[in-house]
């Protein structure tokens, strides 16, 4: 069977609910979100809780081969009476016959929570998926040079992943306990020109002190650059899924997300196998993928 077309017709939600039962933890308590491509003047809408209602990991339990058939040949108007609600909010996030992004609200929807988990986009715009690695690994090692050097630091991240976005990668910091929203702003934002220093100035510095082409920190997206962007952190941001999720170039799919072990990010030859990754083989080896959820050790 197609994961993709179970039953003749697009529908994600196949892919999605074979990784489900592994992103339990990971994603306990973090509101879903996705990313819907349409070819229009607007390529893409978000569906979140602020519009449609909180959807959660636990929904996805509802996801099964009477669904799917039932989305390949109706509307949802048409069934509605014969689906539960979580069902029903699923469709709404996830449309059959469309492609969607897997996203979750990284620290929770709304402004002002507190801080779990530190994500740091590696972003390479234009650039091969090669410098963006050369970038990820150097800053896995500064970071981890950083907590060895810096108590406070030490005391604060207890553990280190990353993530192949499907383009590229992605940095996260797991938080020993919730920080106040405070400490992105102390610690975490990238700030260009100012006196006040955080932790990712330091480690943009840095890097940029150890390779051959532009790197920068920021949000903004930049050609011929890496752009080294934590400004995904704060609640009321989101996240792409670190399993499964489809990343989309051109209105299709051009790859898959999955977490990386020391071993696959100190591989020179790991950026075409990654490349190469088909959804069918992640959801066969998303148990194995999975252990690395929360730490590439």
């Amino acid at each position: 069977m197609n994961l993709l077309r179970p039953f003749g017709e697009l529908d994600v939600l196949g892919l999605y609910s074979g990784v489900a039962k592994h992103l339990k933890d990971f994603l306990k308590g973090k509101e879903i979100a996705s990313k819907t491509w349409v070819k229009a003047k607007i390529p893409f809408f978000l569906n979140r809780a602020g519009k449609l209602g909180p959807l959660w990991i636990n929904d996805f339990d509802y996801i099964d081969q009477d669904f799917l058939r039932i989305r390949a040949k109706h509307h949802l108007n048409d069934v509605r009476s014969r689906l539960d609600e979580r069902q029903i909010l699923l469709w709404k996030y996830f449309a059959p016959r469309k492609y969607s992004e897997f996203f979750y609200a990284t620290n929770g929807e709304g402004e002002g929570r507190e801080i779990e988990r530190v994500f740091i986009d590696i972003d390479r715009t234009n650039l091969e998926a090669e410098k963006s690695l050369e970038v990820t690994r150097l800053l896995l090692e500064i970071v981890e040079e950083h907590k060895e050097q810096d108590d406070e630091m030490n005391d604060l991240i207890k553990s280190l992943a990353v993530y192949w976005t499907g383009s590229s990668f992605h940095l996260y910091m797991f938080l020993t306990k919730p920080q106040p929203p405070e400490f992105y702003e102390e610690k975490i934002q990238y700030h260009r020109e100012t006196l006040f220093k955080s932790w990712t100035d330091a480690w943009v510095r840095a890097v940029k002190e150890k390779v051959g082409f532009k790197v920068t920190g920021g949000h903004e997206k930049k050609k011929d650059s890496i752009v080294i962007d934590p400004s995904q952190t704060p609640s009321g941001k989101l996240a792409r899924v670190p399993l499964g999720c489809l990343h989309m170039k051109d209105f299709e799919p051009d790859g898959v997300s999955i977490p990386m072990n020391e071993n696959m990010i100190y591989d020179d030859g790991i950026v075409e196998w990654l490349k190469g990754l088909a959804p069918e083989y992640v959801v066969k080896h998303a148990e194995r993928f999975s252990r690395y959820l929360w730490s590439y050790r």
